[in-house]
């Protein structure tokens, strides 16, 4: 289920944050760990979000190899280890302390991430100065894609686009 809606002119040149859930959204088979953050770009720029990227991702780290770590670090993509019992809980956090102390406005924020309980946030997190965007694994709710304003199966925003 993709939605790949064009940007409004308002979050063109908005700053993105992408919040990945790096443990239940891995990278995918047959992508390398070195090209995840220009293929996320790619796909935002071919929706004409051209404005500033940074990627965090959070998960156990200690089950990604040391070579995929240095691969994903020297592309800009900030690691965050969580122990598994904190993970959803956390990640949760950090989208709700985007949201409310973000600025400037307007501002752009991707998710990454299986977690369908975010939907609800996701859906009221989505203003006139955010933006929600999410690439999901196959087979998302309905509740879930409907969350987000412009949605990418992660998969294929992987392996696909150029």
């Amino acid at each position: 289920m993709e939605n790949n809606k064009v940007a409004e002119a308002k979050f063109e040149e908005a700053p993105t944050w992408v919040c990945w859930d790096i443990e239940n959204c891995p990278i995918p088979k047959g992508c390398k760990a070195e090209e995840i953050s220009q293929k996320i770009s790619s796909a935002l720029s071919k929706l004409n979000y051209r404005g500033p990227i940074s990627i965090s991702a959070y998960g156990n780290m200690n089950h990604i190899p040391p070579s995929v770590k240095k691969a994903l670090s020297s592309t800009g993509v900030v690691l965050n280890h969580l122990h598994i019992n904190s993970r959803g809980h956390y990640i949760f956090d950090k989208l709700s302390g985007w949201v409310h102390n973000r600025t400037p406005d307007p501002a752009n924020l991707m998710v990454i991430s299986r977690d369908e309980s975010l939907s609800y946030f996701l859906s009221k997190w989505q203003t006139d100065k955010r933006n929600v965007l999410l690439a999901h694994p196959p087979n998302p709710s309905d509740s879930f894609v409907a969350s987000a304003k412009t949605t990418w199966l992660w998969n294929s925003l992987c392996k696909n686009l150029t």
